[in-house]
């Protein structure tokens, strides 16, 4: 049941083929607008081949359109695309109907209550670091 429960809510996330990390990628690209791939790796705190092929994935799908810098031969640019922004919307919208089906089925105290454990949780990471 719970397993039934997590794909479904999967799939709500990847509607439209837009996973988690994709939908990150967008995101910064919606907030940042034209980057270097690389500023994108750094933003993202992923390795750049890892954003290489997301960014690939996402060109073939339409979503972002990659140019090279006129400044820097070596290095591409990243952009939204129209469909990109549109499909950043949809994936948007999903994300936030898993966090309302998943937090909503929370009271009050317990909401509190995570958010106490999120606080111990940031500070012993914050620690680690």
């Amino acid at each position: 049941m719970v397993r039934a429960r997590s794909e479904a809510r999967e799939a709500t996330v990847t509607m439209g083929g837009l996973s988690l990390a994709r939908t990150k990628v967008l995101q910064v690209l919606d907030r940042r607008g034209t980057v270097r791939q690389s500023v994108l790796a750094q933003e993202l705190g992923q390795a750049p081949r890892s954003v290489t092929q997301s960014v690939e994935a996402l060109e073939r799908e339409g979503l972002v359109e990659r140019t090279a810098d006129p400044h820097d031969g070596r290095s591409k640019l990243v952009r939204l695309t129209p469909e990109g922004t549109k499909a950043l919307i949809s994936g948007t919208a999903a994300g936030e109907q898993v966090l309302r089906e998943v937090f909503g089925a929370m009271g009050a105290e317990q909401l509190g209550n995570l958010d106490q454990l999120l606080d111990v949780l940031r500070a012993a990471l914050s620690g680690a670091s």
